[in-house]
């Protein structure tokens, strides 16, 4: 230093010049912090952009790969043990969702010899675990194994059910391997168009509560999982997770939060088409169907239309009637809606000899909103003639 002046030089950076040290190392330390700040933002924003490709992944993964994943995560040593043993992972299940009738008819038809292959290997040798199924009952089968209770454990289910802790295991053990299955013993039979692969991943029932998802998976049926980090950091402090768990555990956490994504944006869309398809469930008329745009959901439960978009692709679900329908069916265009109106409104209505005439009767009936023009457009897209060719014909 000298005159007054101090020189400084950070790393290779270039030589900084002032007049006091204190102001130097100001100077260096803001500087420092808005470097930092910096990369901190950059970095945030990579890991936004990380999740967000990974979130896109596994809406798009398919229901045999996202069964399998959540098949191996729980079958891991140490889901188990924070799950059963810890209890700072729980299962929280969705209002209005169930496990399918169809998942529980497994036993008698898969046994009888009406499954596939795949399923009979599956059960080849397990005869027994099937048994053990059958004598435990439907309502204690559901209350222990595919919606047990958090604070019970597997000792405590084993002796509920007059079972072994072995045969408990056995039992979650093959629920795991058929919900990781479901799409092959109950295969979707819509036609694989335009090069997609259709998975049934639920039934819709209705109940007393009104309609309800009932999934073919577990894996869905059981919720999400709510994990209780808090719980979690007092087992570290305490000693009780050793560090070599300690990567591992936030693995498993990262892996657990991805696929809740997945189970809450699903059950979000299937609530919101139940919502706003409800005239088309009770009455079965696909002509019930209501316009209904992806963009209009998203805004609905909060979602960006992408993720509806990637989540529907290739989905379907089973209607109450025992029909199967594909997730974007639920979907129609306004135009297509209206043209459904007018072949319905041409199919019962009477005295409709112009198109301003049907243009005033849908907008009485109906509450629709269409100009002549329009009526005329999707009047010939229908192949129906004017009205008053229709009159000369009836004439005749």
């Amino acid at each position: 230093m000298r005159m007054g002046l101090c020189y400084v030089r950070t790393g290779n950076e270039d030589l900084y010049l002032t007049t006091s040290p204190s102001t130097v190392y100001s100077y260096y330390t803001m500087g420092k912090r808005e470097i930092l700040q910096t990369q901190s933002l950059q970095t945030r924003q990579e890991f936004k952009l990380i999740a967000g490709m990974e979130q896109a992944g596994l809406l798009e993964m398919p229901e045999e790969e996202f069964n399998r994943l959540s098949a191996e995560v729980e079958s891991s040593p140490l889901f188990k043990r924070l799950c059963r043993n810890e209890r700072i992972i729980r299962y929280q299940r969705y209002p209005r969702t169930d496990i399918s009738a169809r998942f529980l008819q497994i036993n008698e038809e898969i046994v009888a010899g009406a499954g596939t292959l795949d399923v009979e290997s599956v059960l080849s040798g397990r005869e027994e675990v099937v048994s053990l199924i059958r004598r435990i009952g439907l309502e204690d089968f559901k209350r222990y194994f595919l919606f047990p209770e958090p604070e019970i454990s597997v000792q405590e289910i084993a002796q509920a059910c007059d079972l072994q802790t072995a045969e408990v295991e056995e039992i979650n053990d093959l629920i795991n391997e058929f919900s990781v299955m479901s799409e092959f013993y109950r295969p979707s039979e819509l036609s694989a168009g335009q090069g997609i692969r259709y998975s049934k991943i639920a039934t819709v029932e209705k109940r007393r509560e009104g309609f309800v998802i009932c999934y073919l998976s577990s894996f869905y049926a059981r919720g999400v999982y709510s994990i209780d980090y808090g719980r979690f950091e007092e087992l570290k402090e305490s000693g009780a997770v050793a560090e070599s768990e300690m990567k591992e555990a936030k693995q498993l956490f990262r892996r657990l939060e991805l696929i809740n994504v997945r189970k809450d944006t699903l059950t979000r869309i299937l609530h919101g088409i139940l919502e706003k398809q409800e005239p088309y469930f009770e009455s079965g008329n696909s002509r019930s169907l209501l316009p209904f745009s992806q963009k209009e959901l998203a805004e609905r439960i909060g979602l960006v239309p992408s993720s509806i978009s990637r989540a529907i692709r290739g989905r379907s679900l089973e209607m109450p009637w025992g029909e199967e329908k594909a997730l974007k069916d639920f979907f129609p265009r306004p135009r297509r809606f209206k043209r459904e109106l007018l072949r319905q409104l041409l199919e019962t209505g009477e005295g409709l000899r112009s198109d301003e005439a049907i243009k005033e009767r849908l907008e009485q009936e109906f509450g629709v909103s269409v100009s002549r023009r329009s009526v005329a457009s999707l009047r010939q897209e229908l192949r129906i003639a004017a009205g008053w060719k229709r009159h000369r014909e009836a004439s005749k």
